[in-house]
């Protein structure tokens, strides 16, 4: 009898515990929903500034489910401001952001899609990443990489690691990269064989993290032929960081109780993986190589920068942190933007016709020489203009991101013309460029891919407008890994586009989003926005 009343006095005290931890949930949900409220609530009050129609109870997540229920349900997130600047002109359109309440299904956000005001935040002041970019990140990185952290800490592996990333250096791995590129072109010579369609996003993304694997660790990953541990790694390791984008999959994420033990094992395995790399540059330091990877100058950098016991762990955790978000994001961003280059191309013939002509003109009309041409003088990449002007207009129209910064109690915006001042306390800045890159305002005939926006001289109305292209940020946070990516593109651009024919392969009566089939969308597991279904396409082997 004593045993049950100790029983039943025990399950009393859990269900009390339980019933207070409740309690003490609902309590601080219903705390953090006034305030979030409130400061929306406040900014027409205190301020004088138009937000969207808003409920103190749901607050805009009724306008955002409406609107966004009238179009293709897997569009990608930065479509919302476009989509409300198209719903709310009066509100969005004069002052080039808006303010959006989602909450708790996301932050307090203030999209700004006025280059002017971006700039005001990213190079006037370059305000500090959010919070929550930096918990999304934390098991990836521990918060020890260049994308997340901050003061000191970032300007010290800025400098150690910008060496590695100019332009001469990456100029120098292009052999490198071809040798890539090469297997990438066996590939699609298979495809063109079935003569079936297939999806190109995956394949374009083991090209790129093999080519970015070179110029950062001088190693071949072979992630085009074969499956390997760190790739494998990597990959699951993106689908357990959790996007507030998406509540459902956010919350299934989160709260796995797999995900511990998965994050430690991947991280584990690309540690494992990196470690011999490090290790390796350590003892060599100072011998000569074909080329400078990134690591070896970094490692190189931190040296003449008197960096103390260069094996000391918190170095090594630093060094392994950065590799992982370069492999990570450096390889993302680039497949996507490939996939959308063939898309292109593929759907407005005479901008194809242009590019290889182009290409014949640089490289001469023997396809078989081109790689050994490029080997022989990497500068011919340097030397395409219209090529480099198509993949600007391809960044322009499929940017894969934009920046997030915190606002703060004394940090304002202000509109360049009007003088009007925007708050930012509480806030999620989004800079939203997919918005600018898109805004008739700054890109005449926006919609539409013309090249030449590239190639005319300032004054043309056609010339890109001061700080309205911003597919890698600008000012001191800019990406450090867009040259990399720029002539990665040029070179798969050189030995491809003369030899196959690649087209996307979309239905004709499928949704669309802005008149275009192939808009972005969101998947599990990726940071940037995603060609749609993976880009379907059939390869051809070109005739003439």
């Amino acid at each position: 009898m004593l045993v049950s009343t100790d029983a039943a006095d025990l399950t009393r005290t859990a269900l009390k515990g339980v019933f207070i931890i409740i309690v003490i949930s609902i309590v601080r949900f219903c705390i953090r929903l006034y305030q979030v409220r409130k400061l929306i609530r406040d900014i027409p009050k205190k301020y004088g500034i138009p937000i969207l129609p808003h409920s103190l109870l749901f607050g805009h997540l009724p306008i955002v489910i409406k609107l966004m229920s009238l179009y293709p349900s897997d569009i990608y997130g930065h479509y919302l401001p476009m989509l409300l600047r198209k719903e709310y002109p009066d509100i969005c359109d004069s002052r080039g952001l808006v303010y959006i309440d989602t909450w708790p299904i996301g932050n307090p956000l203030l999209a700004v899609f006025h280059p002017g005001i971006m700039s005001q935040f990213t190079q006037e002041q370059s305000q500090p990443k959010h919070e929550f970019l930096r918990q999304q990140f934390q098991p990836f990185t521990q918060g020890q990489d260049l994308l997340v952290a901050e003061g000191e800490q970032w300007r010290k592996w800025r400098r150690i690691f910008n060496p590695g990333f100019s332009a001469q250096n990456i100029v120098s791995c292009v052999p490198a990269i071809l040798e890539e590129i090469n297997v990438f072109r066996d590939w699609l010579k298979d495809a063109a064989r079935t003569g079936e369609t297939v999806t190109l996003e995956q394949q374009a993304e083991k090209l790129t993290v093999d080519v970015i694997s070179r110029i950062v660790l001088g190693s071949r990953l072979h992630s085009q032929t074969k499956m390997n541990s760190f790739y494998s790694a990597m990959r699951n390791q993106a689908s357990w960081l959790g996007y507030d984008n998406q509540p459902l999959a956010f919350l299934t994420t989160m709260l796995n109780p797999v995900r511990p033990i998965a994050l430690w094992k991947n991280n584990l395995t690309m540690k494992s993986f990196l470690l011999p790399h490090i290790e390796k540059i350590l003892r060599q330091e100072g011998k000569e190589n074909d080329y400078k990877t990134i690591l070896s100058i970094a490692i190189q950098s931190s040296t003449n920068q008197d960096e103390p016991a260069l094996r000391n762990n918190n170095f090594i955790n630093a060094i392994v942190a950065h590799l992982k978000i370069f492999m990570f994001a450096g390889h993302e961003t680039t497949a996507g933007i490939l996939c959308y280059l063939y898309h292109i191309l593929c759907s407005n013939p005479t901008i194809l016709d242009t590019m290889r002509r182009e290409h014949d003109s640089v490289f001469g009309l023997d396809l078989a020489m081109t790689p050994a041409k490029i080997k022989l003088n990497p500068i011919l990449l340097n030397q395409l203009p219209y090529t480099s002007a198509v993949i600007k207009e391809t960044l322009r129209l499929f940017t894969p991101a934009g920046t997030v910064r915190a606002g703060s109690p004394n940090f304002f915006l202000r509109h360049p013309e009007t003088g009007e001042r925007y708050p930012t306390n509480g806030m999620m800045i989004f800079g939203c460029s997919a918005a600018v890159h898109r805004h008739e305002a700054y890109w005449p005939d926006p919609e539409k891919c013309i090249p030449e926006r590239w190639l005319v001289p300032e004054g043309d109305p056609h010339h890109p407008q001061k700080n309205a292209y911003r597919p890698f940020e600008s000012g001191p946070r800019n990406c450090i890994g867009q040259e990399i990516s720029q002539l990665e593109l040029r070179a798969i651009m050189a030995m491809t586009v003369r030899e196959f024919d690649i087209e996307s392969q979309f239905p004709a009566d499928g949704p669309r989003l802005f008149g275009e089939v192939a808009y972005q969308t969101y998947k599990v597991g990726k940071i940037v926005a995603q060609p749609r279904n993976d880009m379907p396409v059939r390869v051809m082997l070109r005739t003439s």
